[in-house]
């Protein structure tokens, strides 16, 4: 299964500043906090369904750069209240 077309919008969008933050050399400690919380909103809007091809795109945003999530970055798989597919 597909995101829906918005989500993919998001997670393009992701992937072009994910682009341009390597190409910047930013510092890990300003980086990861910005892509947890892009994610995070991005997985938040996702259905159940939607969750895992969206977390693929994802991850291999982070591998075609060759970056890995820290150790630290654990995101539960429940939407919040009120979410589609909750």
């Amino acid at each position: 299964m597909s995101v829906r077309p918005d989500i993919q919008v998001q997670l393009d969008a992701l992937a072009d500043k994910l682009d341009h933050w390597v190409a910047q050399v930013r510092h890990p400690a300003q980086f990861w906090p910005q892509f947890e919380q892009l994610t995070g909103e991005i997985l938040d809007q996702c259905a159940n369904a939607e969750r895992d091809q969206a977390r693929a795109s994802i991850q291999a945003m982070l591998e075609h750069h060759a970056l890995e999530l820290p150790s630290w970055h654990e995101r539960g798989d429940t939407l919040p209240p009120g979410k589609p597919g909750a």
